[in-house]
């Protein structure tokens, strides 16, 4: 490459940066399950694994950057560099037993990854993630049924989510094996309100209760992955992956306030019940662990699978649990390239994918857990006399019932996503 292309890509991975951060700074979401815990957690930051079920703990991919295992960044090219930036639309429609919500779409930025070898035996990657999402707004109307029958609405919205950046790096202590890590710091802000207003009393006041959690810590995850070569270029990989307990600092600003008039109208406030300005206090994260497979024929196919568990049923937050449970997760998916080095035949070359996943998500509300389940398709289009690769993936799946008067999600996503590789840190010679 030579030095007036370096400079090129460089302002266009500082460009790309800019933007990321500015669409990191607007995280949108339209999910009522993320009123609960830390919103809708973001499972896959890669356009590559989104098509292929969500597997990731023996995926390795020279072309691709998986930070669900940091054992992987080992897989980088000599002397190579990885860019990979990604766009994600959501269209989700709301369906309860009653009625139906038309389908809403949010936009937003996916991922911001680095990454590159330091030597052949290590590697490094960094970047921007999201950690959860969230976003709703929901309105319940009910009696309350005493002396008198009193009718009141309750009101609840929630925006803002949790980012992710990090630095991670893995090694190879000895052949066909790898382990790694990913030091991350966690920041962002969940702002929820809740409102209860009582239209046919004149003489109840109404309660306005607005409550914003700020997060800023560090946050850490391992994972391991074993090469298994065999003849005519079919390998097993082998991968596992865990993040221990851990606390994150988090400040929180709660108020609750009684108020006359309506929140759709005039609000007049009337006094004070709570006020806690930056009050500190602690986020308990829990044990995840999971492991999968990957088997595969050089350059041609590979299929895997996966299997996720995690602890949230140990979840606090300021020291108060929530409506979550434990949560597991399963998924498989493929790729298949008909011939990669085809350069008379451009539909050779494309890389086509598909995979399936199924989770019982950590939300346990009415004593019922919320599934999700979903396919996925994708395709990796090469671009000519280059390594990089654009890349299309399309997820469909519903999460949740309704049944126990709960809602369930269906939702349609496309993410895509550009994968930039290439020579990086050597220096051309002149014959």
């Amino acid at each position: 490459m030579t030095i007036s292309n370096r400079y090129k890509i460089f302002l266009l991975l500082l460009v790309s940066l800019f933007f990321c951060t500015s669409g990191f700074a607007q995280i949108r979401i339209s999910s009522p399950y993320s009123r609960y815990g830390l919103g809708e957690l973001q499972t896959s930051h890669s356009v590559y694994l989104s098509s292929l079920g969500g597997i990731n703990a023996a995926v390795r991919n020279p072309g691709f950057i998986n930070v669900n295992n940091p054992a992987s960044y080992t897989s980088f090219d000599t002397n190579s560099f990885v860019f990979d930036v990604g766009v994600l639309s959501k269209f989700t429609e709301l369906k309860t037993n009653l009625s139906t919500q038309n389908y809403t779409n949010h936009t937003s930025i996916g991922h911001i990854l680095f990454g590159f070898p330091i030597t052949h035996w290590c590697g490094v990657s960094a970047g921007l993630i999201p950690y959860s999402k969230t976003g709703y707004k929901v309105s319940v109307s009910d009696t309350l049924h005493n002396n008198t029958d009193v009718r009141y609405n309750e009101y609840f919205t929630g925006s803002g989510g949790i980012s992710q950046a990090f630095i991670g790096l893995a090694f190879r202590p000895f052949k066909n094996f790898s382990l790694g890590a990913n030091f991350g710091y966690l920041f962002g802000t969940i702002y929820k309100d809740k409102t209860i207003e009582f239209p046919d009393d004149a003489y109840a006041f109404n309660v306005f209760a607005t409550n914003d959690v700020q997060v800023g810590g560090i946050y850490m995850n391992y994972g391991l992955q074993y090469q298994i070569f065999m003849k005519k270029n079919y390998s097993l990989t082998l991968g596992t992956k865990f993040n221990l307990p851990m606390n994150l600092n988090a400040k929180q600003n709660l108020i609750v306030e009684r108020y006359a008039g309506s929140i759709e109208s005039a609000m007049s406030v009337k006094d004070t019940l709570i006020n806690v300005s930056q009050g500190e206090g602690k986020i308990h994260l829990p044990l995840t662990v999971g492991g999968g497979f990957v088997f595969s024929k050089k350059n041609l196919w590979m299929v895997g699978g996966d299997f996720e568990w995690e602890n949230w049923e140990k979840f606090t937050s300021f020291g108060l649990s929530d409506s979550t449970g434990n949560s597991y997760a399963i998924a498989v998916g493929g790729e298949y390239t008909p011939q990669f080095n085809d350069l008379s035949n451009y539909l050779k070359r494309i890389n086509y994918r598909a995979g399936f996943h199924f989770s019982q998500s950590y939300y346990e509300i009415r004593n019922t857990k919320i599934n999700d389940f979903g396919f996925s398709v994708g395709l990796g289009f090469p671009l000519k006399k280059t390594r990089t690769n654009i890349n299309v993936a399309l997820e469909a799946g519903a999460k949740g019932t309704i049944n126990k008067n709960l809602l369930q999600e269906n939702y349609f996503r496309i993410v895509l996503g550009i994968s930039f590789r290439e020579f990086w840190f050597f220096r051309p010679k002149l014959d």
